[in-house]
């Protein structure tokens, strides 16, 4: 008999061309990108679960089917971005060369202005009561790291590499949130001179 509910059994049925995991995944796709643009219009204080169910055209059965609860759902989002955010960077921070700061500097800040939905949820609201403070913590280290072991790795003293490298990422980490919140108005190249030249500043006042 035929119930209308997909079924767990062993084997890649096929309904409509697809499989029971494409069709999961596929859901768990819109959830997300539902999600998204509900951030992009009012904050992550707007995302609930109904109203990711809403966006996505999809039953409270489904969204159950991806995540426990909304909560788990900004977690997971808030973790995807972070690593948007970290793989370029990576690949240019790897680099050691006199134009790489620069490089660095307007990849992160084309970056932030890529997608306004995903930075503001990366970048402005952790600074707000949206359950995302635990996620912020565990992901910023990796950040932190990259500066540490890349950026600053000529500052020979350990202690100074990771005072200076925890001050930028959260010195950046509130920049462009003003940035993005509005109230910091500065220009594209403004922000890509102050990233280079906070590189440089924290050079200087640790030589060794």
């Amino acid at each position: 008999m035929q119930t209308g509910q997909e079924s767990d059994d062993a084997g890649p049925r096929i309904w409509g061309g697809t499989t029971l995991t494409e069709r999961r995944e596929a859901r768990r796709a819109a959830l997300l990108e539902a999600a998204l643009d509900l951030i992009g219009e009012a904050g992550a204080a707007g995302v609930t679960m109904r109203a990711v169910c809403r966006r996505a055209n999809l039953t409270d059965r489904y969204f159950y089917e991806s995540f426990s609860s909304r909560d788990e759902l900004l977690d997971v989002l808030y973790r995807q971005i972070a690593e948007e955010f970290l793989e370029p960077m990576t690949a240019f921070a790897s680099a050691d060369d006199p134009s790489r700061d620069r490089a660095l500097s307007e990849v992160l800040v084309d970056k932030v202005l890529e997608d306004p939905r995903k930075s503001r949820l990366f970048l402005v609201e952790p600074y707000s009561s949206t359950g995302l403070g635990q996620t912020t913590i565990a992901v910023m280290p990796a950040f932190t790291r990259l500066i540490q072991d890349h950026l600053f790795v000529h500052i020979a003293d350990p202690v100074r590499r990771r005072l200076a490298a925890v001050s930028m990422a959260s010195g950046n980490a509130g920049m462009f949130s003003a940035w993005l919140n509005g109230s910091l108005r500065a220009t594209r190249e403004q922000i890509v001179d102050h990233c280079v030249a906070t590189l440089t500043a924290y050079r200087s006042i640790y030589r060794s």
